[in-house]
């Protein structure tokens, strides 16, 4: 014969993958630059060496 000790005690939670929600998404247009707002940005290289630059001058404040 077979007891059942039972205390009352709710089961230790189980971590799980969290439960998503399937849906449509919305598909959102992107944006075309022209060619005059491309000319008008900066190239990657200056940007880059502008950022090295300030980075520079904040830790050798005498150069």
């Amino acid at each position: 014969m077979t007891q059942d000790y039972s205390y009352g005690e709710e089961p230790t939670p189980m971590a799980g993958e969290p439960s998503v929600a399937f849906g449509v998404s919305e598909k959102k247009k992107l944006r075309v630059f022209s060619w005059e707002e491309i000319d008008r940005c900066m190239p990657l290289e200056e940007s880059e060496r502008l950022i090295t630059e300030k980075i520079y001058r904040a830790f050798h404040p005498d150069a």
